[in-house]
């Protein structure tokens, strides 16, 4: 298997709810905001290289791990690199959507 063969996984999440959902990307601790209705795509790299392909995971084939919480989805990567896109694949920045804070104007 080449660099260019290197496997790509995709986990799509949905907001199905009435309220914002929160999607934290893990190892990197990045948040991204779904409004209700709003779909997003978790993407991630593995490994071209040897047996493993997901690096991140103790357990055989496993790209993604996935933790809920209400209004919250953890999603931690097993891969080289993970990012987040909208449904049509645009990058989504980290504290896209994000709700102010306490104090804040």
């Amino acid at each position: 298997m080449s660099v260019n063969d290197a496997p790509v996984a995709r986990l799509r999440v949905h907001n199905r709810g009435e309220e914002l959902l929160e999607l934290v990307l893990e190892p990197y601790g990045s948040d991204h905001w779904l409004v209700p209705g709003e779909t997003f795509v978790v993407w991630t790299v593995g490994s071209s290289d040897g047996d493993r392909l997901w690096s991140g995971t103790t357990r055989g084939n496993e790209p993604f791990e996935v933790d809920y919480r209400p209004g919250s989805v953890t999603v931690h990567f097993n891969g080289i690199h993970g990012y987040v896109s909208d449904a049509e694949g645009n990058e989504i920045d980290c504290g896209h959507r994000r709700p102010a804070g306490p104090g804040s104007a």
